[in-house]
């Protein structure tokens, strides 16, 4: 007799996406009560259902391992551009990925025509908010024409304002001078000029000044409401021999009232600086955020005199409690993201002191500075962190990588095994940027983010959405 005889397989995958493993439980068979067989019946039984219970073995385990990569690459990638012979440039996202703003290139015989769209990623039906030539300048440049600026156009976290540089057109020549505000259906359009507050009630054809504005926008970060706008400046429209100065501006979009920062004084021989911090990092954007509830500006500013003495510092809307929250004490701080709430500050740090290179965490109050460590790439390149503060983005060769902030899991966002993978000439990727400009391409969630990458057949790259679980 063979009582309660069973032959059991365990079978357990690993998942390597999520910090989870399965185990199952195989019973091939079971009898009870059965005769045992005679001359050596009994052996070629057992010999038949192990040959059994291995086959079915080897399914499960398929089945499992695809299970396991379908947890560590879930996500799905979706094409939203079809530029045809253009080129598409600087995507943006809204907070819940259902809106996205960016650059065209447009091919129009041998000239090269700007314009900016916004998209419903929903249906993929577009705007043109804005085209090369479209409009005249403001006084008192009314000759020239307005251009699309060279840097990337934003949307508010809530996808209903736009917010991008223009630039002045022959005979003026003057890069991302203005800044333009519309509504995304194409209504309240505001070209704003930035006027140095210093500069106020100066004879400025005695000082040979052309105008009392800064000369040009660096860097802009809009709030989720997209009531308030704060932006970097530099330089001004005047003789160089006054030196080129740098602040920081802080605009209400519905009043287009502004208030200075941070500027230095003018005192007819030039621009100084009363006091520290000052002299805000402006080259091409550098480290510079916006909460998305409006309330909090992270910048990075020398400070002392040693001229190169640099930290990130936080300040409130209002302009006070300017508060120091790192102690590198160097420049180099190329990209910084803060969370919705203001609370959790995203940084990379490309210089040679403290802990070395790569991307940082630290509280709006100063503390709890953390170097973030990846177990498959040699660092954290950071290049967006989710408005929930919760999860950042960033790349392993041509992975993109999701960290969660809070658990330290890890998990392939897209590879060339996800659906929808553009197979090109170029591995898809994230949107280029501009050097040192913090781009916005994922979700408030972390649960949509942009792509990038030239189709079959393509030599250019089209935008793509990809949607990923990362619970």
């Amino acid at each position: 007799m063979i009582a309660d005889k069973m032959c059991i397989l365990r079978a357990q995958v690993l998942s390597s996406g999520k910090d989870t493993s399965r185990t199952f439980t195989l019973v091939a068979f079971s009898e009870k009560g059965s005769t045992q067989p005679k001359n050596g019946g009994m052996k070629e039984m057992n010999k038949k259902y192990i040959q059994i219970a291995a086959i079915i073995s080897f399914f499960l385990i398929a089945i499992l391992q695809l299970s396991a990569k379908g947890a560590s690459n879930p996500g799905e990638i979706k094409r939203l551009t079809y530029s045809g012979n253009n080129v598409v440039h600087y995507p943006c996202l809204s907070d819940d990925g259902r809106w996205m703003i960016y650059t065209v290139e447009i091919k129009d015989e041998e000239e090269t025509i700007m314009a900016i769209r916004v998209m419903n990623v929903g249906d993929g039906k577009e705007k043109e908010l804005f085209r090369d030539g479209e409009k005249k300048a403001p006084t008192p440049f009314e000759d020239a024409s307005l251009l699309v600026g060279s840097k990337p156009p934003v949307l508010s976290g809530n996808g209903r304002v736009a917010v991008f540089s223009l630039s002045l057109g022959e005979p003026e020549n003057i890069l991302d001078h203005y800044l333009a505000v519309v509504n995304i259906d194409g209504t309240n359009f505001r070209v704003i000029p930035f006027p140095i507050k210093r500069l106020e009630g100066k004879n400025l054809k005695s000082l040979e000044f052309t105008s009392g504005d800064w000369e040009r926008l660096s860097n802009y970060a809009v709030s989720s409401d997209g009531e308030r706008i704060a932006c970097v400046l530099k330089g001004h429209l005047g003789p160089k021999r006054y030196g080129n100065p740098g602040g920081i501006i802080l605009l209400d979009a519905s009043t287009q009232e502004q208030r200075t920062l941070l500027a230095p004084d003018f005192d007819d021989k030039g621009w100084e600086w009363p006091s520290f911090p000052c002299r805000p990092l402006i080259g091409g954007g550098w480290a510079f955020a916006l909460s998305g509830d409006g309330q909090k500006i992270v910048f990075g500013a020398q400070s002392s005199a040693d001229k190169i003495d640099y930290d990130l510092y936080i300040v409130n809307w209002n302009g006070k409690e300017i508060k120091r929250i790192t102690d590198f004490h160097d420049r180099w701080f190329s990209l910084a993201d803060i969370s919705h709430d203001g609370e959790k500050i995203a940084f990379f740090y490309n210089g040679r002191k403290k802990q070395g290179i790569g991307t940082y965490t630290v509280n709006s109050e100063g503390k709890d500075l953390k170097l973030i460590k990846s177990r498959l790439a040699p660092r954290v390149e950071l290049f967006d962190m989710s408005g929930d503060g919760k999860f950042i983005l960033f790349k392993h060769i041509y992975k993109g990588m999701i960290l969660n902030l809070n658990t330290g899991v890890e998990m392939v966002a897209f590879d060339e095994s996800t659906p929808g993978y553009a197979k090109g000439l170029t591995p898809m990727d994230f949107p280029r940027i501009p050097a040192f400009w913090s781009p916005k391409i994922i979700s408030h969630r972390g649960d949509r983010i942009l792509l990038a990458g030239p189709p079959q057949g393509k030599e250019t790259p089209e935008i793509y959405i990809l949607n990923i679980d990362v619970e």
